[in-house]
């Protein structure tokens, strides 16, 4: 049994550590994996677009345990939605309409028991996963609570795509929220100006599909399919004020 563990509860202290424990003590044979624990605490936009375009690197009946963000309350009970054959575990904050809800209705299952803490309930999902019996111990939850998230717009008539700075990762790259995919579909190999309205107006007209030995500041193609703004050996972010929540252009 495969679980990923997402989080804004970072390393320092041993929550993470804790919370694996236990999980190893009732499926000693299950892989553990983090995908980040470094999260903006409470944003959980930026959980979802990161687990969004990473799960697809997982095996089919892969959990998911989404963890950002999360009451440890009774109140906030704890949902799994069943999605492309993998298993999303977590408190219903906005973080399951942020990943596919935009896509179409979703339709979930909450434990029908109550549980001290969310996190309980959500050990007691994956028992219920590992089990196989997940529908008798849970009852429909198909109205999941909408949150507002950065989507990219493509303005055909106007050729420009607008966007955002998403997620700043551990080298200082910037990620937009701005598929690859969209990009080279609108620019097909032609020229292009990226707007970046930060502290300072940037301009970038340089794309490369790696990271590349270049003066300045360039695009590039982020491991999560996703326009990265980058600078050879740069800390691009600090050297430029690059911030989450910037808003880019690209007029091509």
């Amino acid at each position: 049994m495969i679980i990923t563990l997402i989080s804004d509860w970072r390393l320092r202290d041993p929550y993470v550590a804790m919370l694996k424990g236990r999980l190893l003590t009732t499926h000693p044979d299950a892989n553990i994996i983090d995908i980040s624990h470094h999260i903006d605490f409470f944003n959980v936009a930026q959980s979802a677009f990161i687990m969004k375009n990473s799960y697809q690197n997982f095996p089919e009946g892969s959990i998911h345990l989404m963890l950002t963000n999360t009451a440890h309350t009774a109140t906030a009970p704890a949902v799994v939605l069943e999605h492309d054959g993998h298993y999303f575990i977590g408190q219903d904050n906005g973080v399951f309409f942020l990943m596919f809800g935009m896509k179409g209705p979703l339709q979930g299952q909450r434990l029908t028991t109550v549980h001290d803490t969310t996190v309980e309930g959500m050990f007691h999902l994956v028992q219920a996963i590992h089990d196989g019996n997940l529908h008798e111990v849970t009852e429909e939850y198909p109205e999941f609570e909408r949150a507002l998230g950065a989507e990219p717009i493509h303005i055909v008539p106007q050729r420009s795509i607008e966007g955002e700075i998403v997620y700043i990762d551990a080298a200082f790259n910037a990620i937009t929220n701005i598929p690859t995919a969209m990009f080279k579909e609108a620019v097909h190999g032609g020229t292009f100006k990226m707007t970046v309205h930060s502290k300072t107006e940037w301009k970038i007209e340089k794309f490369f599909e790696h990271y590349s030995k270049t003066e300045g500041m360039f695009l590039t193609n982020n491991a999560l399919h996703h326009i990265q703004i980058s600078m050879y050996q740069g800390e691009v972010s600090l050297l430029a004020s690059l911030s989450v929540g910037d808003k880019v252009e690209i007029e091509y």
